[in-house]
């Protein structure tokens, strides 16, 4: 859902950002995280509410 304003403490200038509220959490699965930060073999499962 589209938020007017960023839910952050500390403010970040992004004039093109959108920013959203969390309704629902992504159920991933995944093997291991790359060097880069990447998941890797990762899975989508679903989804659930927070």
């Amino acid at each position: 859902m589209v938020s007017p304003k960023s839910k952050l403490t500390k403010a970040i200038r992004k004039p093109k950002a959108t920013w959203v509220e969390l309704k629902f959490y992504a159920d991933v699965e995944y093997r291991d995280i790359a060097s880069e930060g990447l998941l890797r073999a990762s899975s989508f499962k679903g989804l659930s509410k927070p």
